[in-house]
């Protein structure tokens, strides 16, 4: 094995409580050598972010951490000074964190953070920083960095928040990498340029990776080995195609199973979870789309920021009880959309109907009814989840103000709630802030469905989730709709999600519809070109090919033609002058291209 850069022995953590000590972490080993790539996976609360936060030092101060070796490159990191601590993390050691919006300042440009990083550990004009932050951007696929450059956190997508914290953690080439769920707002293709990222940098700079992640695909087309954890123990670790290919332990073999195959849908059978057993049955058969009435259209909806156009004249229909899958890159728009749909955002153009009546832009403007009947899982549970009261008091309220339910029945309803996400009962005392990522996702969730609404927008619901909560969720999902004729708006990075939920599915890009049809239809072919990425992205390769038209991806500038052409290599000299017709190429399904749908 090459030079240890980094040595775990015995890692024990516990947080101490107001009545008891709660363990998190119990006798953890894990090393790396130079150049190597970890993966650290398994659900959430199993003590993945502790390991990861112990060698950082970045544990609260409740925290009780005990090990026979907590080593970087063969010194004890436990023995550093706080001056002598902050040197090294900001030199040799950076770290990539689960919420991008949490890791950026607020008050601060983009180009600023990155430049401060840079000029506090390199001896460089500030021309140079700005000039090496934009070379960074660029690198993370950020389109235009040097705009992004001078726009703040808030003016970004949720994706793009994270390209920049990776940006800033890459810029000093560091010696070791700790990513704590660095993908979960990213989508499909920015995440094989992500992993593509890492290997040059392990290749290039013999940079050593901690990946800690549950999103099993991620890392077995990351890392070289790969330690499965179980409640605050390593249950299983090897390298990481073996473990994958060949699980021994029960507990990786029902991870494993929990993720959906991108042949997989929810008219195959429900998904593997890791507590049920029995039959996997078909969620329900399908029902003609032209038989249910329209739930959701939005009519030539059009919206920018500023100068910066974000969604162009979308023409969009969802059946009743139908789930829509809305899918691209982050930063096209599909946050934007959701949010006009339930009326957080005022569109520039355009207009909403829900249920076959026009509805008011804002939610303000809307009656109780047209609220009630529409609800919203947002990507980060912290925009959802009020950090200052408990779950209960939290699931609570839509209870009594949407449901209309007495105390009595609010009490019983909050533990069915909490019971359907697979949250325990003690968890209607605990405040958000004591709960892991994806139990606070599962709460928003809990929440959402509180009023029982008619639809659902779901932006991302299960990022923050490990493999097998989300089959739960996904599974829950689906039995809700089926039971409730609910219907839903499902916006995902992941395609063997939306493979696995979406009855029809429409694809953004730069704010434009470029695609729409069936599910089947749509991973079927014929494609768009941009699809054909998302696709091609979301494959199985264990080392990421990302197509070369991603090279280009920083400098695509506006144009009157197509906003994909740059980037097609399938592009006419059409393209680049106007804007592409809107082409049948099946029944229901268009793509909107310059070529026929048999020459794709």
């Amino acid at each position: 094995m090459s030079s240890s850069v980094l040595k775990v022995e015995q890692l024990t953590v516990a947080y101490d409580g107001r009545r008891a000590s709660h363990p998190a972490v119990n006798g953890v080993s894990l090393h790396i050598g130079e150049g190597e790539a970890l993966g650290l996976v398994g659900e959430s609360g199993s003590g993945k972010s502790s390991v990861a936060l112990a060698v950082l030092r970045y544990l609260p101060r409740n925290a009780q951490v005990a090990a026979s070796a907590l080593e970087f490159q063969g010194r004890e990191i436990r023995d550093l000074s706080p001056e002598q601590l902050r040197r090294l993390l900001g030199d040799r050691i950076a770290a990539v964190y689960q919420h991008p919006g949490a890791a950026l300042n607020p008050a601060m440009t983009i180009g600023r953070q990155i430049t401060e990083t840079i000029m506090r550990h390199r001896p460089v004009r500030p021309d140079e920083a700005r000039g090496r932050a934009a070379e960074l951007l660029g690198r993370v696929r950020v389109s235009n960095p040097e705009r992004v450059l001078d726009l703040y956190p808030h003016e970004l997508s949720g994706g793009m928040q994270q390209r920049a914290n990776i940006a800033i953690a890459i810029a000093l080439d560091p010696s070791l990498l700790v990513l704590d769920e660095p993908t979960t707002a990213l989508d499909a293709s920015v995440q094989s340029e992500i992993i593509a990222i890492l290997q040059d940098l392990r290749r290039d700079h013999k940079t050593s990776v901690l990946l800690v992640s549950h999103d099993i695909n991620m890392i077995r087309r990351a890392c070289d080995r790969v330690a499965v954890m179980q409640s605050g123990t390593v249950v299983e670790s090897g390298i990481a195609n073996d473990v994958f290919e060949n699980p021994v332990h029960t507990y990786t073999k029902a991870l494993i199973a929990s993720i959906p195959a991108l042949n997989f849908t929810k008219r195959d059978g429900r998904l593997a979870e890791t507590h049920v057993t029995g039959p996997s049955a078909p969620v329900h058969s399908d029902q003609p789309q032209a038989a249910r009435p329209i739930a959701v259209a939005c009519k030539g909806i059009s919206h920018a920021f500023g100068a910066q156009a974000v969604l162009h004249d979308i023409e969009l229909q969802i059946g009743q009880g139908e789930t829509f899958g809305l899918i691209g890159e982050s930063g096209s728009g599909k946050s934007t959309l959701a949010r006009i749909v339930t009326g957080l955002q005022t569109p520039d153009a355009g207009s909403v109907e829900l249920f076959g009546r026009a509805v008011a832009a804002r939610v303000e403007k809307r009656s109780a009814s047209e609220r009630r009947d529409v609800q919203m899982v947002f990507q980060s549970p912290d925009r959802t989840l009020n950090p200052r009261q408990r779950i209960g008091r939290i699931l609570g309220r839509p209870l009594r103000r949407l449901a209309g339910l007495g105390r009595g029945e609010v009490r019983q309803r909050v533990g069915d709630l909490l019971a359907s996400v697979r949250l325990a009962a003690a968890t209607v005392d605990q405040k958000p802030r004591s709960l892991s990522g994806g139990q606070r996702q599962r709460a928003a969730i809990a929440r959402a469905f509180a009023g029982v609404p008619k639809l659902v927008v779901l932006d991302e619901p299960t990022s923050a989730l490990d493999v097998s909560v989300q089959a739960t969720v996904l599974n829950l999902l689906n039995d809700l709709q089926r039971d409730k004729d609910t219907t839903y708006l499902f916006i995902s990075h992941d395609l063997r999600v939306v493979r696995y939920m979406a009855d029809s599915i429409g694809v953004l890009y730069r704010g434009r519809l470029v695609e729409t049809g069936s599910s089947e239809q749509i991973f079927r072919g014929p494609n768009h070109p941009y699809t054909k990425l998302l696709l091609a992205a979301s494959s199985d390769e264990t080392v990421p090919k990302a197509p070369a038209q991603l090279d280009v991806a920083a400098q695509d500038t506006e144009t009157s033609g197509c906003a994909f052409a740059s980037r097609c290599p399938m592009a006419l000299p059409d393209c680049r002058k106007a804007q592409p017709p809107v082409r049948q190429a099946g029944d229901g399904h268009l793509i909107a291209c310059w070529r026929d749908a048999s020459d794709l």
